[in-house]
């Protein structure tokens, strides 16, 4: 019996914009992110008080991608600090990432900072080139700590280590403004 296939590309659309709170059980990606419920929502109760930016990459209401602008952390020293960069599964490699990553910039700019810090964790050195591409240079590393509970009430002590990169977007600004 023959196999039957079919294979195609697609468009889907795609809008990037803030977190809403209807949001917040879909970014646990069907399972994949609900041990980390708590520090979600504590990330979204920060962006009520206007510290931090959820930012996802919805396609048809379904958040597909996600980065998180912290503007407090380092802010004093002109650092809005990017993590929880990631894309489900089923799209990464679609452009998505890249998408979010110019949203996440804009956002940076918006909040009166000139630069963005990120952290790549030193096990996912395959996304290096990717930062790289986009312009994030190597600043050294980072090591910490951070705690949360799952839903069922367990303790998460997870150990952080880190390559920092970072990217002055006002000189990349001016530089694409010379080009033109």
């Amino acid at each position: 019996m023959d196999d039957f296939r079919m294979r195609t590309t697609t468009s889907l659309p795609v809008t990037v914009r803030l977190t809403r709170a209807t949001d917040l059980l879909e970014l646990e990606w069907h399972g994949l992110y609900t041990p980390m419920r708590e520090v979600i929502q504590a990330a979204f109760r920060a962006q009520t008080r206007g510290d931090l930016a959820m930012l996802v990459a919805d396609i048809n209401g379904f958040p597909a991608a996600q980065a998180w602008v912290d503007f407090v952390r380092k802010g004093r020293m002109g650092l809005a600090t990017v993590w929880a960069v990631r894309v489900f599964p089923p799209f990464q490699r679609c452009g998505l990432g890249s998408l979010l990553m110019q949203a996440v910039e804009q956002e940076v700019l918006a909040h009166g900072m000139d630069t963005a810090e990120l952290g790549v964790d030193r096990d996912n050195a395959e996304v290096l080139s990717f930062y790289k591409r986009l312009g994030y240079t190597a600043m050294g590393a980072e090591q910490g700590r951070f705690v949360y509970r799952t839903p069922e009430g367990v303790r998460m002590d997870v150990a952080v280590d880190q390559w920092l990169l970072r990217k002055h977007l006002v000189t990349e600004r001016k530089r694409l403004m010379v080009g033109r």
